[in-house]
């Protein structure tokens, strides 16, 4: 890969959010306030207020908590891809499974020193990844009571591009080269610009929708739907990586290895 990247030492990640409160009447009164004067000065006449939380809280930290995790990384030698989903109504406990999973890739990957990189060198891939995933993720760990690690210590005083281990690879920057300002496109748009076949299935609500009769039946099935679109979403961020900064001579091992594999039923 480019830049010294080994592509086994990438651990692809996606998250979906859905707001942490059922109505906008649970809110405390300084979490409300601070929303009326912030976010719902921008509503528009044709939405009510209980409308407009249900529609934008979810991709607030304050409003919204991470309802899904999904997570994947090809596997050294055998280049065979690997991913994982993780969800749990108990948002910490869902934290939890991520730090652990996240500490044991950091140690996977050290073990690793393909291409000659420093074993202690990982990275972490995603898209928009820099300004949502990993600040969202960081800020619910934050209010989860949650210790932060190495990684997320560094990051509170750290810009994306200058974070080591792991190394933060954000495919929305990679598209916009050397933009002054963030170059914002989504990922539907940049897969199809790449010819990669993908399309956005689900809405904040539809999302929202999912987790709210989870939580309420405690089927976890109701949830399936938010899962598979989660890992889908991860597929196509290595896709893209792959198009992007994969040499010639691999780009074929990978996409074939991402294509061909068959994840279990939820």
């Amino acid at each position: 890969m480019s830049q010294g990247s080994a592509m086994e030492q990438v651990l692809f990640l996606d998250i979906e959010t859905v707001p942490a409160y059922d109505s906008i009447s649970e809110l405390p009164e300084t979490l409300r306030a601070y929303w009326d004067r912030r976010y719902d000065k921008h509503r528009a006449q044709d939405y009510s207020e209980e409308e407009y939380f249900a529609e934008q809280a979810g991709i607030h930290a304050l409003y919204a908590r991470v309802a899904c995790i999904g997570l994947g990384y090809f596997e050294h030698r055998t280049l065979r891809w690997r991913e994982e989903a993780l969800f749990h109504l108990d948002e910490r406990e869902l934290l939890h499974d991520f730090i652990q999973r996240w500490e044991r890739f950091k140690e996977y990957a050290k073990r690793l020193k393909p291409h000659g990189l420093n074993d202690s060198t990982y990275f972490v891939c995603g898209h928009n990844i820099a300004s949502f995933d990993l600040p969202f993720l960081g800020r619910r760990l934050l209010i989860n009571r949650i210790p932060l690690t190495e990684f997320w210590r560094t990051a509170q005083w750290a810009q994306p591009w200058n974070l080591k281990s792991p190394m933060v690879i954000d495919t929305m920057y990679l598209w916009g080269f050397t933009a002054r300002e963030r170059t914002f496109i989504p990922l539907e748009v940049l897969a199809h610009a790449l010819g990669i076949p993908f399309q956005k299935e689900l809405s904040h609500q539809q999302i929202r929708q999912a987790f709210l009769q989870w939580k309420s039946s405690g089927r976890v099935e109701a949830f399936a739907s938010v899962v598979d679109y989660c890992l889908k979403d991860v597929r196509t961020v290595a896709e893209i990586y792959i198009h992007m900064q994969g040499s010639d001579s691999e780009k074929d091992s990978y996409l074939e290895a991402l294509r061909s594999y068959n994840r279990p039923s939820t």
